[in-house]
């Protein structure tokens, strides 16, 4: 809640108290107050179904449940959302909140209020997780080991007994000091204060807490279990709110888990679809094949050509529902057609007879072989992306020496010059 301030003549100033409205984002997702981080993602997944555009659901509602579950999955957020509303989100996160705007009216005493003390959010921390395509095909739980800071229990934070401030930097951790460069010349540059080493604090030997060493914070190992919902992608990001360093004075930022998806000897993913390249011998692209694709979900797929169809290489087949899965539905399999032509020692002369029977011939050239301007030429084979990298360095070199020749002088410069008659 906050105060607005009114009031006429005399100086004399009333306020009243307004309630802020923090309850309509949980209305929307259909969640109290205290609803856990589970419980809001598992609503909004439940929400974003029903809404969606593309499945025929209405996009304003749509926008609203996704506004909703954005600000109340952000720790930060979420907190200056339950202290001031919407309002408080719009104004850059509440700015300095009631009292704040008291102290304005009051010249910083508050009418005996302390204007209240925001902790600063502490840096979010990055894991990358590397899995295997079939991982995110079927979906997997993943254990990821996290040693991180916590509060000392042993003194809340405190660091010991009889704390008290450091007079020499009075509690900034930090001094100025004026170094002598020169005649007249002086540096100012602030370094940290070695009477309490940068702290601000000073705690006495005996009075140091037992457990942290008067550090504050003590060592924690903690097991965080990653669920991996079948269909996620590489780069999507799993986050556990508040699981980093712990601090005084601080909000703990967030672990961040990464997925990485390691290359696959078979399938290629692209969005929610695989795609796999398929070599085919030549008998097999004109007389029929069969083969077995592995599933990533352990299947063994019979593929099986139609009867009486040539295949030629750079087709391309399809297998619906054979991709990965999504929110909505699943996406397809793709199977891009190579065929194998070797060379033609590969057949006998009785093979290249049969073929020759069988094949039909191709259509005779209509050309005067022994006239002048016909040339019969040698074709040779080569690598064609050796080839287009030559073609490069050809653009390169003759865009070089173009602007060689736009850089030198063109007449007026005392040499020939050429003048129509």
């Amino acid at each position: 809640m906050f105060f607005i301030f009114g009031g006429e003549g005399g100086g004399h100033h009333s306020h009243r108290r307004r309630e802020v409205d923090n309850s309509r984002l949980y209305e929307i997702l259909g969640l109290k107050k205290n609803a856990t981080a589970t419980e809001i993602k598992k609503a909004y997944r439940k929400l974003a179904k029903i809404h969606h555009p593309d499945k025929g659901g209405n996009p304003e509602k749509f926008k609203e449940v996704t506004k909703a579950h954005e600000i109340l999955s952000d720790a930060e957020k979420r907190e200056t959302y339950d202290e001031y509303g919407e309002e408080g989100l719009e104004g850059g996160g509440g700015g300095g909140g009631p009292t704040d705007i008291f102290d304005l009216f009051t010249g910083g005493m508050g009418g005996g209020r302390r204007g209240k003390h925001r902790k600063r959010k502490g840096e979010d921390v990055q894991f990358p997780l590397k899995l295997e395509l079939k991982d995110l095909y079927n979906g997997t739980t993943k254990k990821l080991r996290l040693t991180k800071n916590i509060i000392c229990k042993g003194c809340s934070g405190k660091g010991g007994i009889g704390v008290s401030t450091c007079r020499n930097c009075k509690g900034q951790g930090s001094v100025m000091v004026i170094r002598q460069l020169g005649p007249s010349m002086v540096q100012q540059m602030q370094t940290p204060c070695n009477h309490c080493s940068g702290k601000g604090e000073i705690i006495s030997e005996k009075g140091r807490c037992k457990e942290c060493k008067g550090k504050k914070v003590t060592s924690q190992t903690k097991m965080l279990e990653v669920h991996v919902n079948a269909g996620m992608r590489h780069g999507q990001k799993v986050t556990f709110n508040g699981e980093a360093d712990q601090a005084p004075d601080i909000i703990p930022g967030n672990v961040v888990v990464v997925l990485q998806q390691k290359r696959h000897p078979l399938f290629r993913r692209d969005g929610r679809h695989l795609l796999i390249t398929k070599k085919l011998t030549l008998y097999e692209s004109l007389c029929g094949f069969e083969f077995v694709i592995s599933q990533l979900d352990g299947r063994k797929l019979l593929i099986k050509s139609e009867p009486n169809r040539v295949y030629k290489h750079g087709s391309t087949l399809c297998i619906e529902d054979e991709g990965m899965p999504s929110t909505y539905d699943r996406g397809s399999m793709y199977i891009e057609i190579e065929v194998d032509i070797k060379k033609p020692d590969f057949f006998n002369e009785h093979q290249s007879k049969i073929l020759l029977k069988v094949l039909p011939r191709a259509p005779k050239v209509n050309v005067d072989r022994d006239s002048d301007l016909v040339d019969e030429v040698q074709l040779i084979e080569v690598d064609i992306e050796e080839e287009k990298r030559k073609f490069k360095e050809e653009k390169i070199k003759t865009q070089y020496d173009s602007d060689d020749e736009d850089d030198r002088p063109r007449g007026g410069g005392g040499g020939t010059q050429c003048r129509t008659q």
